[in-house]
């Protein structure tokens, strides 16, 4: 009974990567980068001691290929105890697109980035309003591949890619777990579903904007991105978009305590994503039990359903990598999705741990 019930749950989730793979390989939705006018833009960044990665976002937004005399960049410090005001200050002696701005107000009910965001949006008056973090470095077509993409679908918003970069083991694993994420997205929002933004790589209408009511008038959540999606999305259109054009790459948690108090804070967001999407994530998480039982119960078939479905994640993965332009490591992916077995089970049960969410120095 027990070895049918797991080959049953290991069926499923199996059946589900070659559904992604399938979907991936014959509707995928190709984004034009062409623009006829450059509109003004907004780049807005919340920053909270990050000495050593704020200096790296503002090099590649300043190198952005855009005009210099459209792109306002404005750098919002969350009350930082380290050097990253400094290194702003410093930003902007320099550079006329580039504002620094030391936020002490709240005005909002979200968390602190929110808070930020909401602040620097006021401040501007572009057209379009782009969002990343401090520990993000963009591609040089970054504004104009997002903005092709949004005004030749007439979209409200749009979402780039986001990998992580990084030689080291940690960082290499949250590179193929986001990959995979990712890829995901684009899949459920080539298929028609609005399913979630990346607060690291995002581009927002500033009519839209406005006509939601902005950061200080969305509710209070810890994942503040996905609830200005959320509001977005029950009146517009927005799409996810996947090419190397758009693929920011943030810098890596450096161990695996910091990354597991990270996925506590998304897995609260991740809880209110829609239906399919949710029911993916639930699939793909309830495989590892059952394929680890399987392997108890009998390891021949738990072994082959193993395999069987790691080739098919791997030829998915590949395929997506190809798109990024990126490499992708057999070798790491095998061993990865070992490791995200134990590290998903840690996950889940720090979530359901009582206590709250700590980040950035603050508790939530």
């Amino acid at each position: 009974m027990i070895e049918i019930l797991c080959l049953v749950l290991v069926g499923i989730a199996l059946l589900s990567d070659v559904l992604l793979l399938i979907f991936w390989l014959t509707n995928f939705k190709e984004d034009t980068d062409e623009l006829n006018e450059l509109p003004e833009i907004d780049i807005l960044v919340a920053a909270r001691n990050e000495e050593a990665n704020i200096g790296r976002c503002l090099d590649s937004l300043i190198a952005l290929d855009y005009p210099k005399n459209k792109t306002n960049i404005w750098v919002g410090d969350d009350d930082s105890t380290d050097r990253t005001w400094s290194i702003i200050e410093r930003y902007q002696k320099e550079y006329a697109q580039v504002h620094g701005v030391q936020i002490k107000e709240r005005v909002t009910k979200g968390n602190g980035k929110a808070n930020v965001l909401a602040q620097l949006a006021r401040l501007g008056a572009a057209e379009w309003l782009f969002v990343t973090d401090a520990d993000i470095a963009v591609p040089k077509q970054w504004a104009k591949s997002m903005l092709g993409a949004a005004i030749a679908n007439n979209l409200a918003l749009v979402t780039g890619t986001s990998l992580v970069e990084g030689p080291n083991f940690i960082s290499r694993f949250q590179c193929i777990e986001w990959l995979y994420a990712t890829s995901m997205l684009k899949v459920v929002s080539d298929l028609g579903i609005q399913a979630t933004t990346m607060g690291n790589n995002m581009a927002i209408r500033r009519v839209v904007y406005d006509e939601v009511g902005g950061y200080e008038n969305i509710p209070f959540s810890v994942t503040e991105d996905l609830e200005l999606f959320r509001q977005v999305k029950k009146r517009h259109e927005t799409r996810n978009l996947f090419s190397a054009n758009v693929l920011n790459m943030s810098s890596a948690q450096t161990s695996f305590s910091e990354l597991i108090v990270q996925r506590k804070r998304w897995m609260r967001g991740a809880f209110q994503l829609p239906f399919p999407m949710l029911l993916i994530l639930i699939v793909q998480a309830v495989f590892f039990p059952a394929a680890i039982a399987l392997l108890i119960v009998n390891p021949v078939v738990g072994g082959i359903a193993w395999l069987t479905k790691w080739l098919t994640k791997y030829g998915f993965q590949r395929s997506a990598a190809r798109k990024l332009r990126i490499k992708l490591s057999v070798v790491d992916s095998f061993i990865m999705d070992w490791v995200s077995v134990i590290f998903s089970m840690a996950s889940l049960m720090y979530y359901l741990w009582p206590g709250k969410i700590k980040w950035k120095g603050r508790t939530y």
